[in-house]
């Protein structure tokens, strides 16, 4: 009995010793593959640079991933949740306080606010990943499923602005969903941030402007 109890004390000991060392040898292979994937693109980064740049064996990086689209995935998603705990973005407290926030002006304000502060973390990704999508189908595929999720997410805000009678009159949801598709994507942020190197505040002056003079009829 006494040497039972006391191997049921070892593993209850060790397991989350092994979870938290699991934890930390991905966390250093994908904080890796972030690195290489930024600097020297995803086509020139392979899983055994990434090995080697986190300092592990290959092998321990497939224990982990089973490939290197899979990697890239992973990476996105931690970005894109950034500080919600795994809450998906249509159900983040400032996602939800723009849905909920009736004035023009502050809707604006948020959505320019929470939008930047997502590419702020994502951008840099979904461009390595939109370069991956050219040459990767894996990537091509969870690319297509973003942009889905995007296209979902920007019909909901914009069912938000119909629903408080923010959609200017001569135009409708099918407007608002398309011009919030386009102005508030990726693309638009890599093009002022990275490629004309303007500022954040920059891009969040630039989204408030055309935002409130298109939703005010006033462009």
């Amino acid at each position: 009995m006494g040497n039972t109890e006391q191997r049921g004390s070892h593993r209850a000991y060790s397991s989350p010793a092994r979870e938290a060392a699991a934890q930390l040898t991905r966390q250093r292979i994908t904080d890796a593959a972030a690195r290489l994937f930024t600097d020297s693109g995803y086509s020139a980064t392979s899983v055994r640079s990434i090995a080697q740049a986190a300092g592990v064996a290959e092998k321990t990086v497939y224990l982990q991933f089973d490939t290197k689209p899979a990697i890239l995935k992973a990476l996105v998603d931690e970005a894109i949740i950034g500080a919600d705990h795994g809450v998906p973005t249509v159900r983040s407290p400032w996602f939800i306080e723009v849905l909920e926030q009736s004035r023009l002006d502050r809707k604006v304000d948020l959505l320019a606010k929470g939008t930047s502060a997502l590419h702020e973390r994502t951008g840099a990704l979904f461009a390595v990943a939109r370069e991956a999508a050219a040459v990767d189908p894996q990537v091509k595929t969870l690319w297509s499923r973003g942009k889905r999720r995007h296209l979902a997410d920007m019909t909901t805000i914009a069912e938000s602005f119909a629903e408080h009678g923010l959609i200017p009159a001569h135009l409708d949801n099918a407007w608002a969903t398309e011009f919030l598709y386009i102005l508030l994507g990726p693309e638009n942020w890599d093009l002022i941030r990275r490629e004309l190197g303007h500022t954040k505040a920059h891009y969040q002056d630039w989204l408030r402007t055309t935002l409130t003079t298109s939703f005010s009829g006033k462009s």
